[in-house]
């Protein structure tokens, strides 16, 4: 059929053509900023994620231009759906109030997520790893989603308008912790980030295998036991995290989520084990100068109580051949848990902890709160913690220019990948690696 308009082609032409234009340009803004403070600590992840998007564009710059002319634009339209995961998130840092609580969640989420980072060999370490990125979000309950796992339920409402956008959603460059947006202004609840960057250490370092053939070799518990324990092991190694990196504070504030939620004592769900059994799990993982007291134990005392301790033993107590055979405990552990008292003290009496970090910081606030929340809140413990956290916050990118180097390699690698996807319309089934942590703090 005759085209009616002659020039509609041309206007079409000048029209995706503006579109990659101004998406490109967005990008490259975006990496100026990532060069200079307040963003350069995310400066690896911000790189990252417009590597894998600017990719995209390129193949669309590379289709044929009558291709181009009538698909360009959908394409376009599902890159910035994508690409708004990641601005809105990094925009809200411009914003000051957000800015601090967000700064102290990513350094909580580092704290522990590099110390295992730098002592990851093998093929854990060929690749560089981003650290997780903090957002807060409208989900009622923290969680974390994996690395390269399926995003598009966290994208803004509304699906990607192609096929190949939908597959394109799968490859989350880094990973990422969502936070209520309630819990932002309380640092006891931030605490659950710990929890959260557990899962990450396990997916990203690839820890998972090892955890398992711990479980089932060196626990001592009876086959029928064990198969239990498996379905928990990801829940269980990651309140290990945050109670070695948090200690006491942590179980606290388990302890306060479990019984708010109205949970069963006694029962498990699903990937969950019972709170008692959480609770048990976490006291196990705690050094004998911990700060007390301890909340009460969920729940009467059960046959299986005394498997907590074996389980943590088997799991945590030898060097880990994936992070160059140093335990977990030396790598995140809590820094002088007995100086915890003595930090919550200076902050309710309106100084700093004095402590240098951040796990013990937030851990301090949190044995504040537990206390006397009413002193807690008179004295400002929260804003306080929160600046001493921001003060502790070191300037500059994470990683050096080889390790950079490495995630340019890994970048172009996914790009390829995503570029090849976006030549068909083909759907594929969805895949999810989102942890929804009904369960925890928040």
């Amino acid at each position: 059929m005759e085209d009616p308009d002659p020039g509609y082609t041309a206007r079409r032409r000048f029209e995706v053509r503006q579109a990659m234009e101004a998406l490109t340009s967005e990008l490259d803004d975006w990496r100026k900023i990532a060069q200079s403070a307040p963003m350069a600590t995310h400066r690896s992840q911000i790189e990252s994620a417009a590597r894998v998007v600017a990719t995209a564009l390129e193949h669309v710059s590379a289709m044929l231009p009558t291709d181009r002319d009538t698909k360009g634009a959908e394409i376009v339209l599902d890159l910035h759906h994508v690409w708004d995961f990641f601005r809105g998130k990094l925009m809200l840092r411009h914003h000051d109030p957000y800015r601090a609580w967000l700064t102290v969640t990513d350094e909580l989420a580092w704290a522990l997520y590099h110390p295992v980072r730098d002592a990851a060999t093998g093929t854990a370490r060929a690749v560089f790893k981003e650290p997780p990125l903090t957002f807060l979000n409208r989900q009622p309950v923290p969680f974390a989603s994996a690395r390269g796992s399926d995003f598009e339920d966290l994208l803004a409402p509304g699906r990607q308008r192609t096929g190949a956008g939908r597959r394109a959603s799968r490859h989350l460059p880094f990973p990422v912790i969502g936070i209520p947006w309630s819990a932002s202004r309380h640092i006891p609840s931030l605490l659950a980030v710990a929890h959260e960057t557990g899962h990450h250490i396990e997916d990203d370092f690839g820890l998972t295998a090892t955890l398992v053939t711990r479980l089932r070799e060196d626990t001592g518990l009876a086959q029928g036991r064990i198969a239990v324990w498996e379905p928990w092991l990801g829940e269980a190694f990651a309140d290990m995290c945050a109670a070695l990196a948090c200690g006491t504070a942590y179980v606290w504030t388990l302890t306060d989520a479990l019984t708010s939620a109205g949970a069963d004592p006694h029962a498990d769900a699903g990937e969950y084990p019972s709170p008692r059994m959480r609770a048990l799990v976490c006291r196990a993982c705690l050094t004998a100068d911990e700060p007390g007291p301890l909340p009460a134990l969920p729940g009467r005392p059960q046959p299986t109580d005394s498997e907590a301790e074996a389980v943590v033993a088997a799991l945590l107590g030898n060097g880990l051949t994936e992070l160059g055979g140093r335990t977990l405990a030396s790598l995140i552990g809590l820094r002088r848990p007995g100086g915890l008292a003595d930090s919550r003290e200076r902050l309710r009496s309106r100084l700093s902890s004095g402590r240098r970090d951040v796990p013990g910081v937030c851990a301090a606030a949190t044995l504040a709160f537990v206390h006397d929340p009413d002193a807690y809140q008179k004295a400002a413990v929260g804003e306080r913690a929160m600046r001493d956290v921001l003060a502790l916050v070191p300037k500059g990118p994470r990683g050096g220019a080889g390790a950079r180097d490495l995630a340019v390699r890994r970048d172009a690698a996914l790009g390829r990948e995503l570029a090849g996807l976006l030549t068909t319309e083909a759907a594929a089934g969805p895949r999810s690696a989102q942890r929804a942590d009904v369960q925890e703090p928040g």
